[in-house]
């Protein structure tokens, strides 16, 4: 009996910070998957996520497609960071779209096959929730904070770039 093709997927948060590192290159915006207070704003906190009342989508088959969740952060400082927060939080709804309709591919990422924003960007008063990696009561000073969240299925990227050190992929 031969072996079944089942195709590896590749690390979400790959694949979101390479797609904002190029979208926002040379903006002095830091992107990463977790918060530090070392960082200056402006930032950009990216990573998938579990969400207790967000489900993720159904998928038909998950050989091949991967439904994620996947929350999106924006921490800014200063007299307009209300402001700057909300154009963050559009460029980064336009960024993930263009990717979606580029069906743009990260290499041991994947590419966005279908998104859904389930909860729009919005100002909240503390970092994380206890259920976060990270606890703060609040932010520094003067920082705001903005999150939505994602509802994203991906393809799978080209298996010839998967790093998966427990996975030896035929070819490579």
């Amino acid at each position: 009996m031969s072996d079944v093709f089942i195709p590896v997927f590749g690390s979400t948060d790959e694949l979101l910070l390479h797609l904002l590192q190029d979208f926002f290159e040379g903006q002095d915006i830091h992107i990463g998957t977790l918060f530090s207070e070392e960082i200056d704003p402006p930032m950009i906190i990216a990573r998938a996520d579990r969400r207790s009342g967000s489900i993720a989508q159904d998928v038909s088959d998950d050989r091949f497609l991967q439904p994620v969740i996947v929350s999106v952060s924006t921490i800014t400082s200063g007299v307009d960071a209300d402001e700057i927060g909300e154009e963050l939080q559009e460029a980064v709804r336009v960024c993930l779209r263009q990717a979606q309709l580029k069906q743009t591919v990260v290499p041991n990422g994947g590419y966005i096959s279908r998104i859904t924003n389930a909860t729009p960007p919005s100002r909240v008063s503390d970092y994380a929730t206890s259920t976060g990696v990270v606890q703060y009561a609040s932010l520094p000073s003067g920082w705001v904070r903005f999150e939505s969240v994602w509802r994203l299925i991906l393809r799978h990227p080209p298996q010839s770039t998967i790093t998966n050190r427990f996975l030896t992929i035929p070819g490579q």
